[in-house]
């Protein structure tokens, strides 16, 4: 009776977390940039194309999406400030999703068998949001992710920046999990019942 007490009183305020309002408020924090960054951003400031030519030189992606040739500037610049500031998002993905190994048990205790299709399916993942395979300047949908506004600040910045961030803290937690017995642990109890 108390675990499953316990399990509604966390599940109804996993919304007021703390770490959840951090990732609504960076969500916002990097939306308002996208909205009111200047098309012209590198135009006359050496300091930004030299950011994001050393933001670019390790994130990939970055000289793709400036390979499009959809509003060059200011996606090269967007994307490395995002990229620079993953490491915040990391950790809140982290703690997030470590936090709810209570919560969402059946998560921690899936088969090792469907977890590494699973992370064969994020290794994929996180391949083509690095790489944009299918992703060309001539498509509607590209020019909508990166040619305007609202796309890139909103749809982009989920697609191809935190849908990758969120993949890589998932892997991790997992990891964690692996090395710290949690999983392990799990998998014999759920045998035992």
């Amino acid at each position: 009776m108390s675990r499953l007490s316990g399990s509604n009183s966390t599940s109804t305020s996993h919304w007021g977390s703390p770490l959840v309002i951090a990732q609504l408020i960076y969500f916002s924090a990097m939306v308002g940039l996208g909205v009111f960054l200047p098309d012209s951003v590198l135009e006359g400031n050496a300091w930004k194309r030299d950011f994001s030519d050393f933001m670019a030189s390790f994130v990939p992606q970055i000289d793709r999406i400036t390979a499009l040739d959809i509003e060059p500037g200011v996606n090269r610049f967007y994307f490395s400030i995002l990229w620079a500031t993953s490491p915040a998002l990391f950790g809140l993905l982290f703690l997030n999703i470590y936090r709810t190994r209570s919560t969402l048990r059946k998560l921690w205790d899936t088969p090792l068998r469907k977890v590494l299709l699973s992370m064969c399916g994020l290794a994929m993942m996180l391949a083509w949001t690095q790489h944009l395979w299918f992703v060309e300047s001539s498509m509607r949908l590209s020019l909508f992710l990166f040619g305007s506004t609202i796309g890139r600040s909103f749809f982009a910045q989920l697609a191809f920046y935190i849908g990758a961030v969120f993949c890589i803290a998932a892997l991790m937690v997992w990891c964690v999990g692996c090395l710290n017995g949690y999983i392990s642990r799990n998998g014999k109890e759920k045998h035992h019942e």
